[in-house]
């Protein structure tokens, strides 16, 4: 149970469930996939493996605070940062099922293989969209074998897993508004250049994340009192010499 900012408690049973179907009832075919997860168990392990302090320390003793400055000044790693972690940890991650084992062709051009059967497949030499330059022009693109429903009103966010960038393919993003919908999509991924060699099964593919649809609209407000309150909201920072944000603002999301 927890308590939100405006002191309600909210309970398991408040919570939204996203519900995801395979898409063929046969069990040979089950047992060979890979079910969806929450995206907090596939942290990668090069972020588990960071220090807190100065990029090599987990010692309180090395965060080495300077108050004088713009910011706060403290010797903190990207560990400390819970608006990064936060976006590794928030929706859901649907994973390769299967080793994919990437291979060039004479040409350079990238050409893989599964090695199980069930795995539709896309491919097209012609991209009408932008992508990286460290990628190859061929869109790739991956059938998922899962349904997916979302409560009423809400969407959802497909894209490539956040912050990793060390992974060797791009996926673009796209939303679809799955209380609808719900179809499985093909998946479009791009091969970074100069790959070659095996995907492992449970990789991560794609990240979910579960989106309200309600009306926005933006206000820009230059008043001298915004400005006043937002500055002293600023300064409140130095009152810890780490880890403000999370003392004072941070709220648990769960998934």
């Amino acid at each position: 149970m927890t308590i939100t900012l405006e002191g309600k408690y909210l309970s398991s049973l408040d919570k939204k469930i996203i519900k995801f179907t395979p898409t063929y009832p046969n069990e040979e075919f089950l047992s060979m996939l890979t079910p969806p997860v929450e995206a907090s168990k596939k942290i990668p392990q090069w972020y588990k493996d960071l220090c807190s302090y100065g990029g090599t320390s987990t010692d309180l003793k090395d965060l080495m605070p300077v108050n004088d400055r713009s910011s706060d000044g403290s010797n903190v790693s990207t560990k400390l940062c819970l608006p990064f972690l936060d976006s590794m940890l928030s929706g859901y991650i649907y994973s390769f099922e299967d080793d994919l084992t990437v291979e060039l062709d004479s040409d350079g051009s990238p050409n893989f293989y599964w090695t199980k059967d069930f795995g539709m497949m896309d491919k097209r030499f012609e991209v009408d969209m932008a992508i990286p330059d460290n990628v190859y022009p061929v869109q790739f693109g991956i059938k998922m074998n899962w349904y997916y429903e979302t409560p009423p009103g809400y969407s959802l966010l497909f894209t490539h897993p956040f912050n990793r960038p060390e992974l060797p393919f791009y996926v673009p993003s796209g939303i679809v508004d799955s209380d609808i919908w719900g179809l499985p999509i093909f998946i479009p991924f791009f091969i970074k250049k100069g790959f070659e060699g095996v995907i492992k099964a449970g990789t991560p593919l794609i990240q979910m994340l579960p989106i309200k649809r309600e009306p926005w609209s933006i206000e820009i407000d230059s008043s001298k009192e915004s400005i006043e309150r937002n500055k002293i909201r600023e300064e409140k920072r130095r009152s810890h010499i780490t880890a403000h944000y999370k003392k004072t603002t941070w709220q648990r999301k769960q998934y």
